[in-house]
């Protein structure tokens, strides 16, 4: 069984139980370690023809392709692949670029560079098999157990922040909406229609897979950045624009993604204001005389509250709109989104 551009893909008994999909991006300075660490650590987790290693170069301007391809050469029996394709698309095409082409059972998405650390591969794939009802789990900082390691205290308090905020609004089950550490089964991540290119893939997936009625499970995990990562995020981000488009891309995300709270909130705020202004008429009807003026302003909150309860109910209503529009999107089998670009490393996904 081949897929769309003839890369050997297995299925059935012999095919990999586990693909591991790893997007980089002008990492020509640490992609090399990358690849051999990954590898390696996988050779030692699983058994032979048991995983596949899928690396999609996300449009790399740098010489990042041929220092890995160089790397691979040295790795000939590995059952590795490289997808590329000729721009830059962001995180999240990527990821699914790796995710369509993947044919083991369980798809795990992670950092090359191993920073979740050299067992999460592992970790994450025990927890789906430990729990048969779970259709995908999260590897969250977050949690007791996880954290973060040398991490600039920043990121730190931004994603802490974040994903407090996005926990609240978006999913209060999960702790860490924007990592892209994760285990999932093909069945259910493969067929899923994504939109987002960048990092909001990430809470897209989320948001759809909880919605369609989808069971997570998190796991803790440290995130350990070594002094090379560091430099190199602090070479990209010497100005705040970046971490800036970051903060507003994905609070856009979470105004769309759920309205129906916001007005929920905001129709309570109105109606507790509206009725203490009504209080505060009535108690100076009754010692000083009439408060017309605070009757009205407690009576238009009134009207603002049935205005939002209205608006509540609308979102609810396109909600379930969109639930059903994501259901009726999601076939099987469903073909990859988009062309899976050039397969600069085709290799046998069997291992031999």
């Amino acid at each position: 069984m081949s897929d769309r551009l003839g890369v050997p893909r297995s299925s059935g008994p012999a095919g990999p139980r586990v693909s591991v999909i790893c997007p980089f991006y002008n990492e020509e300075a640490i992609i090399a370690a990358a690849a051999r660490r990954m590898v390696g650590n996988l050779r030692r987790q699983f058994a032979p023809g048991e995983w596949e290693l899928i690396l999609v170069d996300d449009g790399s301007r740098d010489r990042s392709r041929e220092i890995l391809l160089e790397t691979l050469a040295d790795e000939a029996a590995a059952p590795v692949r490289v997808l590329s394709y000729g721009w830059n698309r962001g995180r999240g095409r990527a990821l699914k670029t790796g995710i369509d082409a993947a044919a083991g059972s369980v798809i795990v998405t992670t950092e090359a560079d191993c920073s979740w650390g050299d067992d999460i591969v592992r970790r994450l794939v025990d927890e789906l098999d430990a729990h048969p009802a779970a259709d995908f789990v999260i590897a969250s900082p977050h949690l007791r157990g996880g954290g973060l390691v040398n991490v600039p205290p920043s990121r730190v308090a931004l994603t802490r922040c974040g994903n407090l905020l996005i926990r609240i609004f978006l999913a209060p089950s999960v702790s860490m909406n924007t990592g892209m550490t994760r285990a999932y089964r093909r069945h259910v991540i493969q067929p899923l229609v994504v939109f987002e290119d960048g990092k909001e893939f990430h809470l897209e997936v989320l948001l759809k897979l909880l919605t369609l009625g989808f069971r997570v499970r998190e796991i803790p995990a440290t995130i350990t950045w070594d002094d090379r990562r560091l430099a190199r995020i602090g070479a990209r981000r010497r100005s705040s624009t970046r971490i800036v488009k970051t903060i507003g891309t994905h609070l856009r995300f979470i105004a769309i993604a759920q309205p129906v709270k916001y007005f929920a909130w905001l129709s309570l705020a109105s109606l507790l204001i509206g009725l203490g202004f009504i209080a505060a008429a009535v108690w100076m009807l009754l010692v000083a005389g009439p408060a017309v003026f605070l009757a009205i302003i407690g009576l238009i909150m009134l009207l603002f509250c049935l205005l939002f309860c209205g608006f509540s109910v609308l979102f609810s209503e396109l909600r379930e709109t969109l639930r059903d529009q994501w259901l009726r999107a999601y076939p099987t089998p469903h073909p990859p989104m988009t062309p899976l670009g050039e397969v600069v490393y085709p290799a046998r996904v069997d291992g031999s």
